[in-house]
């Protein structure tokens, strides 16, 4: 990077830092638009009442006086306190009035949800955008999200700011994420269901001022954010996107990015959706995402497993994988996907393991890896116990993966959970992770209603999925500079954080 043009981002980016902490640590707040009617606005304006936010509340819509309970005022000049976030609920071809009464108001932050500018691929469409970033760069003490968002949120304050009416309860933690399609908002559903806790999540839309790589820089340096999250149509500010993923990847925080637009039919519909314009560069974008260390995946599900991974695998000492369970079938399936993942290497157990493994197991079960400890042993606390000491005390593998037919928790008393917690305790260096055959919720669910878990950590779903997600996790620690500290996810009790 040329020194003016890293000068030039470096600047862009440090200004921008202090000014988004007015988006997710508002003290007050108003939603412009909002009405009784069902629509985005009045579900941003109940969510944020009914999610525990402690700061003021306004509505602003000068035929309402009231609504929900809220007190709503003419314009927003009329609001009776400082205003840090407003979030734009309008018209597109109202909006420019609207962010010059924010202008005169003093408002620190403005989110704009209203679609209808540069995704129309129209000249109309492109021109409204177009007056947007002007506006935005001229009144360079506020900041502008948008326009085409969904809104934010910050678990940490309680800040909800979205208009999903399906959130029934949050979980505070570490994971953020920055997001281009609002609907990838719902993305924390299926975390939290795991036992991961949300940190702050931003909605960017067009982008037609602040981007995806400004709040990859803010998260950087949140001490709230461990890990970040991203779906991305297209890189807009390659400088200061570089900028931040080294940022991240330096202070210990891996970036998971779910980057589209592989294909040109794909392409198309972006610039119908956020009309970004770097959405033709996909392959160059995907090697540059790999030269900064960004983990990049293809699917929304590879997103949520990879999360999951980095939470169950602290910075591993090696790649070298043994798979125990008891199902040969199951053995045989991993195993398939740890040979095929560069990243880790099936361990080859010893001539010596293997007779050791050979004394304590039933004649039918294999002792090699994966190993097999056949149906008998699950029934057998004495087999399963003496094998697991056994393998504990070889030293010829990094991380253990204990294979289940389900995704249900392993309880700390069980056979199976005091035999891994004490592997874990005499080897500290060697990971251990269940992972469940099959993904998704078991029937009736857990019968004390929290995730499946085992030792305060989220299980691994699914074999071929959770086998890449680990791979990455791998791969990324491998890679890490040496003087970034290890990363896990923290993990709070279920309960922790939930309102």
């Amino acid at each position: 990077m040329h020194s003016e043009a890293q000068h030039s981002a470096n600047f862009r980016m440090a200004n921008r830092r202090w000014a988004l902490k007015s988006l997710f640590e508002p003290q007050g707040v108003a939603v412009i638009g909002a009405s009784p009617k069902p629509s985005l606005a009045k579900s941003i304006l109940n969510n944020i009442v009914s999610f525990g936010f402690d700061g003021n509340i306004a509505a602003v819509n000068p035929k309402y006086t009231s609504i929900d309970g809220v007190d709503c005022y003419k314009s927003i000049a009329d609001v009776p306190f400082h205003v840090d976030l407003a979030v734009l609920c309008v018209r597109a071809e109202n909006l420019l009035p609207i962010l010059e009464e924010c202008k005169r108001k003093s408002v620190g932050a403005a989110q704009i949800i209203a679609s209808g500018f540069a995704e129309l691929d129209s000249r109309e469409g492109r021109a409204r955008q177009q007056q947007v970033q002007r506006w935005a760069e001229d009144a360079a003490t506020i900041v502008v999200i948008g326009p085409n968002t969904f809104g934010l949120l910050n678990l940490h304050r309680p800040i909800i700011a979205v208009g999903d009416n399906k959130i029934t309860k949050v979980l505070a933690g570490g994971v953020s994420g920055v997001f281009q399609s609002g609907q990838m908002v719902t993305v924390m559903h299926p975390l939290m269901s795991r036992g991961i806790g949300i940190s702050k999540i931003m909605t960017t839309g067009n982008e037609a001022s602040v981007t995806t790589a400004q709040l990859i820089n803010f998260f950087a340096d949140d001490p709230q954010t461990e890990v970040i999250v991203s779906y991305c149509e297209g890189i807009n500010d390659p400088e200061c996107f570089a900028i931040a993923c080294t940022r991240a990847r330096e202070l210990g925080k891996p970036i998971i990015m779910l980057r589209v637009g592989a294909h040109a039919e794909v392409q198309k519909s972006i610039k119908r959706h956020t009309a970004t314009q770097g959405a033709n560069s996909y392959k160059t974008d995907i090697r540059f995402l790999e030269d900064l260390g960004v983990i990049a995946v293809h699917s929304v599900e590879d997103l949520i497993e990879t999360v999951v991974a980095f939470n169950t695998c602290r910075s591993p000492r090696g790649k070298r994988v043994a798979f125990v369970s008891f199902s040969g079938g199951m053995g045989n399936i991993v195993a398939d996907s740890i040979l095929s993942t560069p990243e880790l290497k099936l361990a080859s157990f010893s001539h010596g393991l293997r007779e050791k493994l050979a004394n304590v197991l039933p004649r039918f079960a294999n002792n090699f890896n994966p190993l097999d400890l056949s149906a008998q042993s699950a029934f057998d606390a004495e087999i399963l116990t003496s094998c697991i000491e056994v393998l504990g005390q070889s030293d010829e593998f990094d991380i253990l993966l204990w294979g289940k037919d389900l995704p249900t928790s392993i309880e700390d008393d069980s056979v199976v959970g005091v035999a891994l917690t004490k592997l874990m305790a005499q080897n500290p260096g060697v990971v251990v992770i269940p992972v469940s055959q099959m993904n998704g919720m078991c029937q009736g669910g857990e019968s004390n209603g929290n995730p499946p878990m085992f030792a305060g950590r989220a299980l691994l779903q699914g074999t071929a999925g959770s086998i890449r997600a680990l791979g990455k996790v791998v791969g990324w620690h491998a890679s890490s500079p040496s003087a970034a500290p290890t990363n896990t996810i923290s993990q709070a009790p279920h309960q922790a954080g939930a309102i």
